[in-house]
């Protein structure tokens, strides 16, 4: 699959490009709509995800400063939805 140098081969490289072109032409519209639904998803897990790091980020800096941060669950009763 590999030369030496960690290359890809050329034609492992073709091949794989022609296999993902049969697949995007095989989807039919439910197939499509279930790729967005799950990149959707996805995306909104890894926002999620960020958001709470960020105030976790914040609440800790506040403790760090001798500021009180208010109720431990405040910061992330914002974000549910």
């Amino acid at each position: 699959m590999y030369l030496d140098d960690g290359v890809l081969r050329p034609d492992v490289g073709a091949k794989l490009m022609e296999t993902l072109i049969r697949l995007v032409e095989a989807l039919e519209f439910w197939g499509w709509i279930t790729v967005i639904a799950i990149a959707a998803l996805t995306i909104e897990g890894i926002v999620k995800v960020k958001r709470m790091k960020i105030k976790h980020a914040e609440r800790m800096a506040k403790i760090e400063h001798g500021i009180d941060p208010g109720k431990e669950s405040e910061a992330y009763e914002e974000d549910e939805v």
